[in-house]
């Protein structure tokens, strides 16, 4: 029994050592992300909405509707002196100005929602990343506890049968129950907690094939373009800064006249000619008020903008410095057992092992050491997961304000 404990221990500590890759690298991991980002439906109606603000940039050449019309006004004499029948076509224009800026707006829009379109993926990638983690955490987890439980229900059965034989006492025997139990109920909540990653990824994915991680290794990342999350969410506020610079040009251009021409001809039954005449106008502003309120709007909104942009970078770079230190925090957690928490955790199993073999501790005190050796593993479990997730947070800089 005390062989097999100590086999199972050993194991662990070997199963567990200290390992750095590369999700880069990750053929199961990018296959899950290739799949997401063609089937995911939230991540396509950010795409579809990019696609069309990209056609409305066609849009700013609008031009108001052609008139046609038909006039007849016995005011208006022809040299037969007979009123003329009057065909004509009119049509608006704005500023030839104007329409280069409302295609900036419009091209800006566009810019804005491509950024945004690559922050959503750049989330989703981080979402599926964090919750892969989260599985291959939670089955080197499960594969301890199926080993643990293996070890205590035969401690269990071992105890009640010397108890039967008057070789233990009552309290080992329940001690031994208990903690077979109690190791059970973890590895049945650490299956449900598998379960309901793999729904969460499911969710993530929304593919029609079945999800089956294989990979249980679980080790500290590194990844290439540290700075890729970080560059994506600076070229989204710039995407907005320009929106509002150009959404101002265009509001200067309702000071400039709009143009119309008009071209028509006249005829009637007595002429054997037309008469024909075109006319050219402009429309000037006569009242300033209105452009004046929509400037001063813009300009305002601009401002505004500003300061919130200046506030999300103070917030960014808060955020920066903050997974830094959380890395650095887990860092120091596993540089520590790298360097000794393994070996100590080797140690306890075989000063424990001895001591028990030569009745130097009793049966409690046994458990309790191999217990301390499994918890050395298990936080190392933890500060790793906890590592990842703060470097994939940094990575992928998955801020929130």
């Amino acid at each position: 029994m005390k062989t097999i404990f100590k086999n199972i221990v050993l194991g662990c500590v070997l199963a567990f050592s200290t390992a750095i890759y590369s999700q880069n690298n990750n053929p199961e991991l990018n296959r899950l992300i290739e799949t997401a980002i063609t089937n995911n439906k939230e991540l396509s109606s950010y795409q579809l909405q990019t696609l069309a603000s990209k056609a409305n940039i066609g849009t700013a050449f609008d031009f108001d509707k052609t008139s046609v019309y038909y006039s007849y006004d016995e005011n208006n004499i022809a040299p037969n002196n007979k009123a003329l029948r009057v065909f004509g076509v009119e049509q608006t224009f704005s500023f030839p100005t104007v329409y280069g800026a409302k295609r900036s707006v419009n091209k800006s829009q566009w810019e804005q929602n491509k950024a945004l379109f690559e922050i959503q993926k750049n989330k989703l990638i981080l979402a599926i990343s964090l919750v892969y983690e989260q599985i291959v955490y939670t089955q080197n987890k499960e594969k301890l506890y199926i080993q643990l439980d293996s070890l205590y229900s035969a401690f269990s059965k071992a105890g009640s049968r010397k108890f039967e034989l008057g070789e233990s006492n009552y309290l080992e025997k329940i001690t031994a129950e208990a903690k077979s139990k109690q190791i059970y109920t973890t590895l049945i909540q650490l299956k449900n907690q598998k379960q309901a990653l793999y729904e969460q990824m499911k969710a993530l994915v929304q593919s029609e094939d079945d999800l089956q991680i294989s990979d249980n290794q679980l080790s500290l990342l590194y990844l290439e373009n540290v700075s890729i999350g970080k560059e994506l969410q600076k070229n989204y506020l710039e995407s907005i800064s320009n929106t509002y610079s150009s959404q101002i040009k265009l509001q200067n251009q309702n000071w400039l006249p709009d143009l119309s021409v008009e071209l028509f001809s006249g005829t009637n039954k007595g002429l054997g000619y037309r008469q024909s005449g075109f006319q050219i106008g402009i429309a000037i502003p006569l009242f300033f008020s209105g452009n004046v309120s929509k400037r001063k709007t813009a300009k305002l909104e601009q401002q505004s903008w500003e300061a919130m942009q200046s506030n999300r970078e103070i917030q960014m770079e808060s955020f920066y410095m903050q997974k830094q230190a959380e890395l650095n925090q887990h860092r120091e957690m596993i540089t520590y057992y790298t360097e000794n928490g393994q070996l100590l955790s080797k140690e306890i199993i075989k000063t424990a092992d001895m001591s028990y073999k030569n009745g130097e501790i009793d049966f409690f005190q046994y458990i309790q050491s191999m217990e301390n050796a499994i918890n050395i593993e298990s936080d190392y479990l933890d500060n790793v997961l906890s590592y990842n997730k703060s470097y994939l947070e940094l990575h992928y800089f998955n801020f929130n304000e």
